[in-house]
């Protein structure tokens, strides 16, 4: 078939395989030049498990598993650095994932009231008195509660399930600090 002089179907397949190169090549710069270096960064860290980078049309998530027991504070800051240094800060959902129960979920569930609490009004003393009480009544055999300027961490743990949980503070969100949990 020809238009002009021109053969269309190779004009097609030139077009055709110019989107695929495009396509590939945006591909290959992503995974090279982000992905796999975030990767090797985060397998670093020992308390890593694994990790994944999913693009949606919207937003980057990178989901992070973290090793029970970890000292969630510091390990959630620097997968958050790590994050920010090959991303960027902007349009990134860093999500930790970890190993939760039923009761655990549960406990979570109870603890909300507390922390939130604790965000607006900035009763932290209390929302850690409380939580601690919830955690001795679900019978856990550990939790933590600590606070810094961006974010509050809950951790509970019962036998193999553990729970880690991040809640931005409200004047975080309002400096517009960190990346999204």
């Amino acid at each position: 078939m020809h238009f002009k002089g021109w053969r269309l179907h190779f004009i097609i397949l030139a077009a055709l395989l110019t989107l695929v190169l495009l396509i590939g090549g945006q591909w290959v710069y992503l995974h090279f030049s982000q992905e796999k270096p975030l990767a090797d960064t985060l397998k670093a860290n020992p308390a890593v498990q694994a990790m994944e980078v999913t693009r949606t049309a919207e937003v980057l998530e990178v989901r992070v598993i973290l090793s029970p027991g970890v000292d969630l504070p510091v390990v959630y800051r620097q997968v958050q650095e790590a994050v920010a240094k090959h991303y960027g800060r902007e349009g990134v959902k860093l999500i930790i994932q970890d190993h939760r129960s039923p009761a655990l979920e549960n406990l979570w569930r109870q603890s909300q009231f507390a922390v939130y609490e604790a965000t607006v009004r900035g009763n932290f003393t209390q929302m850690a008195a409380t939580v601690s009480e919830l955690a001795r009544q679900a019978g856990v055999d550990q939790y933590a509660v600590n606070i810094d300027d961006s974010y509050i961490y809950l951790q509970f743990s019962r036998g193999q399930d553990y729970l880690y949980q991040v809640i931005p503070r409200n004047d975080a969100l309002n400096r517009g600090e960190g990346l999204g949990v």
